[in-house]
């Protein structure tokens, strides 16, 4: 399972001290809780502070919380993560707490990435003479390079 440490990252957590559309980063706290096997759930809470209401609020970090990324264990094993839903509230002058809990449900890649090869294969896409061997070997590549590339995601805000 991605920890927590991971999830924020990957998933594009704003920094504490960021300011987005007027709206300070006071502070960003995630948490993992195992729910059962390959699912685990992340709840979240970000503190921002800013004039403007919850509205405003949500209008600035909506697409943030839409995003949907594939992370990867500490064993290099795929989950798909999603931020889940956010709720606003107001607590205190200028103050909003973002609430949500996010989700990572191991996926098992090879599968589909053998089914998409054959497809090309069968549309000759790829060459006649490349067998599932030369497939796999793709693949696992494609995998590892994938995996290097979540650690260098951008986060959502710049």
């Amino acid at each position: 399972m991605p920890f927590a440490r991971k999830f924020e990252k990957g998933m594009g957590f704003p920094k504490v001290g960021q300011v987005v559309n007027g709206f300070t980063v006071e502070s960003v706290s995630v948490r993992h809780v195992n729910i059962k096997g390959g699912y685990y759930e992340y709840p979240t809470e970000i503190v921002v502070k800013g004039e403007g209401s919850a509205n405003q609020v949500k209008k600035t970090f909506k697409g943030f919380y839409n995003e949907r990324r594939t992370l990867f264990s500490g064993y290099g094993n795929p989950y798909q993560c999603g931020h889940g839903k956010m709720d606003i509230r107001k607590v205190g002058v200028g103050r909003f707490l973002m609430t949500s809990r996010g989700a990572c449900m191991r996926i098992n890649l090879m599968p589909e990435l053998m089914s998409f090869m054959a497809y090309l294969y069968y549309n000759r896409a790829l060459p006649i003479d490349s067998d599932e061997d030369v497939w796999k070997k793709i693949i696992v590549e494609y995998i590892a390079e994938y995996e290097k590339s979540t650690l260098r995601v951008k986060p959502f805000f710049h």
